[in-house]
């Protein structure tokens, strides 16, 4: 009993393991690859954002301060780099689509 079920399941595993691997390794790599660029676009374009505030002038900042921009700045780049790493999680297999 035991033969006839593994004896046609080594075949199989036997003849389809290296496409199979293959195919898991290739998009495991393309997930990762995309992600470290994303990120690493996505952390460009937070420095350049945070560049340009600190070069406002003092009197300006004192204002931006008072109204909260900054906190509020920082909550949309916190829902951004969120929405980065769901979506490229969901790439790689890790969270479910």
């Amino acid at each position: 009993m035991i033969k006839e079920i593994l004896v046609p399941l080594g075949q199989f595993f036997e003849s389809n393991i290296g496409a199979i691997v293959k195919t898991g390794l290739s998009a495991a790599g393309v997930g990762v690859i995309s992600y470290a660029a994303i990120s690493a676009a996505f952390d460009i374009a937070l420095n350049y954002a945070r560049s340009q505030f600190d070069s406002l002038a003092t009197d300006a900042l004192q204002l931006i301060g008072l109204a909260g921009i900054g906190e509020a700045l920082g909550l949309i780049a916190g829902a951004l780099a969120f929405r980065v790493t769901f979506t490229s999680m969901s790439k790689l297999g890790v969270l479910p689509k």
